[in-house]
């Protein structure tokens, strides 16, 4: 079974779920916006609700920061893992409620969670730190167990100290302070929000294929005639050295009196390496158009998808919500990005869908981050089976690999766009991961 199939599988098992919601969860149904949601908490608690991994604890109410109880994490996490029910009818813990024993019971089957002692769950007990952290590592969880003698944690025994390191070392969750994890604190509601939703991004993350030969394949097959990038600033070259949109650039559209044109092929972008690379003799004549337009919002590149894209293009690029950071919501962009993605496959041979580069949060007025739109692309593109291309992971991965480079060597820090080092890491990870020799 490919992952496609087993993404499919998995919402329809939620299907069947969600039907289920009502008698596993004492939460109220969920609402938004939850009033005790911050903007650190809102993309992990949405995708918990929109999942029916959970609901708030009222009507308006997630209980961000209120303890989560062993039995609530033991019905999130059966419904996350999606692990198989037992029959009914067990009662191997009396203070385990009826409407939890099968969620309780596939959990300690799996060895994720066992008894406090015969007979006694604790079901109404707080969750630790610590005790999360065993929890999410475990193998038949988000199999997370790491090399625990590097940690400087002094309030992590051996105990926990392969499971911390695991979720530590993949950005699960991290440190209260530098020498404390706080493995004996109670877990937050909102905490686990975060650690779970980080979880299933790292699941889908290595879900994903790290390299594809299609586009090699039809290049050298000499099949490409027509090469369209479809986006925003970074799809133009914005930041690049020699950027500039020339008066008589190819036009691009036509929008009443506003004329949209290519920016010039000079610039040190990573749209211009490609269009040198897909230049050569050997792949026949293609035309490279690249169809950015500063500014722009999927919304708009939806609305002009007749006009941005022939009825059939060989092979489409698609890195577009920057901007959409300011006119809505991360749920609003993922429902616009759906669209438009359908659209431009619908339209080409081959598209490739890539998540746009870590541009700073706080330099303009956003509502969501590039790690959002990361994690929207990523589970889009898993469900549909789109290639997909990562330079928000694989910029933040080379900043973490070249300790000598700064976030500024690469990304402007006054705007969301690469420098021309930023276009060359670009490029270089469109290589890597296409196989473009």
């Amino acid at each position: 079974m490919d992952s496609r199939q087993r993404w499919w599988r998995r919402l329809g098992v939620l299907a069947v779920l969600g039907v289920l919601i009502a008698a596993i969860l004492p939460d109220q149904a969920a609402a938004e916006p939850f009033r005790d949601v911050s903007p650190a908490y809102s993309e992990a608690v949405s995708y918990l609700t929109e999942q029916q991994y959970t609901n708030g604890v009222a009507p308006d109410l997630f209980g961000t920061d209120q303890p989560i109880t062993r039995g609530s994490v033991a019905v999130i996490l059966a419904r996350a893992l999606q692990l198989p029910m037992p029959a009914p009818g067990s009662r191997e813990f009396s203070d385990v409620p009826t409407r939890a024993e099968q969620a309780v019971a596939a959990l300690k089957t799996a060895g994720i969670i066992r008894g406090k002692r015969p007979g006694y769950f604790g079901f109404d007990e707080p969750v630790k730190r610590g005790e999360m952290a065993l929890m999410l590592s475990h193998e038949h969880a988000y199999s997370l167990s790491g090399d625990g003698s590097g940690l400087t944690f002094r309030d992590v025994g051996s105990r926990y100290a392969e499971a911390v390191a695991g979720l530590v070392g993949a950005a699960i969750a991290q440190g209260k302070t530098q020498d404390a994890f706080g493995t004996q604190d109670r877990l937050k509601r909102g905490e686990f929000a975060l650690f779970i939703y980080r979880a299933e991004m790292d699941r889908i993350t290595k879900q994903l294929p790290k390299t594809y030969p299609d586009l090699a394949d039809k290049l050298n097959s000499g099949t490409v005639r027509s090469i369209k990038l479809i986006g925003d600033s970074i799809s133009a070259g914005m930041g690049a050295d020699g950027y500039q949109v020339p008066e008589d650039g190819r036009v691009i559209l036509e929008d009443g009196s506003t004329v949209y044109r290519e920016a010039s092929f000079d610039a040190a972008s990573w749209a211009n390496a490609f269009r040198t690379y897909a230049g050569q003799p050997r792949f026949g004549d293609i035309d490279f158009f690249n169809a950015g337009v500063s500014g722009k919002t999927a919304q708009w590149a939806l609305e002009r998808a007749d006009r941005l894209m022939e009825p059939r293009e060989d092979v489409v690029f698609v890195m577009i919500g920057t901007n959409d950071r300011i006119i809505g919501t991360l749920a609003q962009y993922e429902r616009t990005v759906r669209k438009l993605l359908k659209e431009a496959d619908a339209k080409s041979g081959l598209l490739v869908v890539m998540a746009p580069p870590p541009s700073a949060n706080d330099i303009g007025n956003y509502r969501f981050s590039p790690a959002g739109i990361n994690n929207v692309l990523k589970r889009i593109s898993l469900e549909e089976g789109y290639l997909f291309i990562s330079h928000y992971d694989a910029m933040t991965a080379y900043l973490k690999s070249h300790p000598d480079t700064a976030y500024g060597d690469l990304m402007e820090t006054t705007s969301p766009h690469p420098t021309t080092k930023g276009y060359e890491v670009m490029w270089d990870t469109i290589r890597t991961a296409l196989q473009l020799n």
